[in-house]
């Protein structure tokens, strides 16, 4: 896989790439807008075999809200969630309970665990590893967990006082600096969408 974009590049959709048949956020995301209330793991009840009943009339937020595989060109074909059984999403949180949780990358699998582990999804996962700028977490059924930044380095990056992981002081200051510097761009960007469309 190539490498991932900047952080700008996550608000702007790749050319030519659609839906298609795909219908995995209208179930797996929850939405709680005045017009539409969807709790997360539920079939958006508009959603049918054909596609979206209200597609013309959707809420603003179905409209502007897209997973990873629209926005970043590097994932290929195959990452399509319902091809992959994973969800990519980039998650911007105004009441983040820890610091990995300002604005991260969320895998979601969508059948069991073991999606994490095949070619495609687990190449994905590695390439926003590399990338390294923002968090990754890996979630299923609700339960989520931090693969990026790794322990020792989020402990150095969490807690420089107490660490036993000195020796990634260093490391990990630079990477908060950097970190933070994205955050105010990214929430702002991010606003642009509203807080109706939640998941983890």
């Amino acid at each position: 896989m190539q490498s991932m974009p900047d952080s700008d590049m996550y608000f702007s959709l790749v050319a030519k790439r659609q839906c298609g048949e795909c219908m995995v956020c209208c179930k797996y995301l929850s939405i709680n807008t005045a017009e539409l209330k969807k709790p997360a793991d539920v079939q958006c009840e508009n959603c049918l075999s054909s596609g979206c009943q209200i597609y013309e009339s959707r809420p603003n937020v179905c409209r502007t809200w897209h997973c990873l595989w629209r926005r970043v060109d590097a994932m290929p074909p195959e990452l399509r969630p319902d091809r992959s059984n994973a969800i990519f999403s980039l998650k911007v949180s105004h009441e983040p309970r820890q610091i990995f949780e300002n604005a991260y990358i969320v895998c979601i699998a969508l059948t069991d665990p073991s999606v994490f582990d095949t070619p495609v999804v687990s190449a994905a996962i590695d390439a926003f590893i590399e990338e390294g700028s923002l968090p990754v977490w890996l979630c299923f059924e609700g339960s989520k967990s931090l693969v990026w930044p790794n322990a020792d380095l989020a402990d150095a990056i969490d807690n420089p006082g107490t660490t036993k992981a000195r020796h990634l002081l260093v490391d990990g200051k630079i990477w908060r600096g950097r970190y933070e510097a994205m955050l105010e761009p990214l929430q702002d960007n991010n606003a642009m969408f509203g807080r109706e469309f939640l998941r983890n």
